[in-house]
């Protein structure tokens, strides 16, 4: 039996319309769960208070250096995809840190940019998996 992955966001309102959601891919669901939870703090899963990433537990402190920044990283991404993506095996994350400067019409910002790399194996078909997003910390914005 082939399974179906749901496209993220879901639209309830397609539900309740009884209309069929948009799948994906087996490796888009991947994508997007990592996606999720990278994103997500520690807590705001009610049900499962420790699904998310332990990276917003800290407060990325100025004073850190970016190779502190970037083992707290990888070590809080991959132990969260460890526990939380079954579907995926020899997991490696690998992340780059490094300051970026954003201008806005009347701002100038200085952040961290937090570019991660994560690479695998998927369990089901035994093909590699790469997902790579970056996203700035200080507070938290993604593309």
């Amino acid at each position: 039996m082939k399974s179906q992955y749901y496209k993220l966001p879901l639209d309830f309102s397609r539900i309740l319309q009884k209309k069929d959601l948009p799948d994906c891919s087996l490796e888009d669901s991947v994508a997007q769960h990592i996606h999720l939870l990278i994103t997500t703090v520690l807590g705001e899963n009610k049900d499962d208070p420790q699904y998310g990433c332990k990276l917003w537990d800290s407060d990325f402190d100025i004073r850190a250096s970016n190779n502190e920044v970037k083992e707290q990283v990888e070590m809080a991404v991959k132990a969260s995809i460890s526990r939380y993506e079954r579907r995926l095996t020899q997991i490696r994350v690998m992340a780059v840190v490094s300051q970026e400067e954003l201008t806005g019409l009347h701002t100038r910002k200085v952040k961290k940019k937090i570019k991660v790399t994560i690479t695998g194996t998927l369990s089901r078909n035994k093909t590699p998996f790469h997902y790579s997003s970056f996203f700035y910390v200080s507070p938290l914005s993604y593309d």
